[in-house]
């Protein structure tokens, strides 16, 4: 089924909020040389979520000319969506807010050995101090080892998983994935990407991390917007 909430005027009813995404900046707080990272992706992100009980009356679907013989004598046979919707313009905001509300729960126990996620202490690597070292992000987490941890960053459907080790990387993808479906939240399998030190575009970057340095790289896509733009 096709359908595009943008054109039923419920959007102009509606306010949605400024909200923020997490942006390269911030991916790199969790990435030094030899850092695994590896894609999960949510699937059909929208329709993972219930719209407001509010909304749902106002988001119908006049279905009578196609279905006449199942509507009562003289009425109209409406059909309404009960989840988040494409076009509809606070759905980015919502999904936002639902999947960083169980983040946490993805991570686990940051005090578990064992745990992909695990950390000890936060890092402040800030200009002017003593050991402050160009090469390595601002603020971040470390593990008892001294490796920066591995983390999990959320841009609406695209999830990246860092880890210390490509096994680590693996086992990081696979509790992600495995919450996330235990809360009925559907996982692609399909546009899983192995753990590697140079993964494909994520929120409109490449970062690599191999080759004894860190780097990023701007997607394709975004390169030609801002060409043309």
């Amino acid at each position: 089924m096709v359908y595009n909430a943008t054109s039923s005027g419920l959007n102009d009813a509606v306010w949605c909020p400024w909200f923020a995404l997490p942006t390269v900046e911030t991916h790199l707080r969790a990435v030094e040389v030899g850092t695994f990272m590896a894609d999960c992706d949510v699937g059909e992100m929208f329709l993972n979520f219930l719209l407001h009980d509010k909304i749902r009356r106002l988001a119908g679907v006049d279905l009578t000319e196609f279905y006449p013989s199942e509507c009562l004598p003289g009425g109209k046979g409406w059909e309404r969506w009960t989840r988040l919707l494409m076009g509809f313009k606070p759905a980015p905001y919502h999904t936002t807010r639902e999947i960083r509300r169980v983040e946490s729960f993805f991570k686990g126990d940051r005090h578990k050995g064992g745990n992909p996620f695990e950390w000890d202490q936060v890092e402040l690597n800030l200009p002017g101090s003593e050991a402050y070292s160009p090469s390595k992000p601002r603020v971040y987490k470390i593990r008892k080892d001294g490796r920066i941890a591995g983390d999990l960053f959320v841009y609406i459907d695209d999830l990246r998983i860092t880890g210390v080790s490509e096994e680590s990387c693996w086992e990081g993808a696979h509790q992600v994935s495995s919450r996330m479906s235990w809360l009925g939240i559907q996982d692609a399998p399909r546009k899983r990407r192995r753990p590697s030190q140079e993964p494909g575009a994520w929120a409109g970057t490449v970062v690599h991390s191999s080759k004894e340095e860190v780097s990023v790289l701007i997607g394709q896509k975004n390169g030609i917007k801002q060409k043309c733009g």
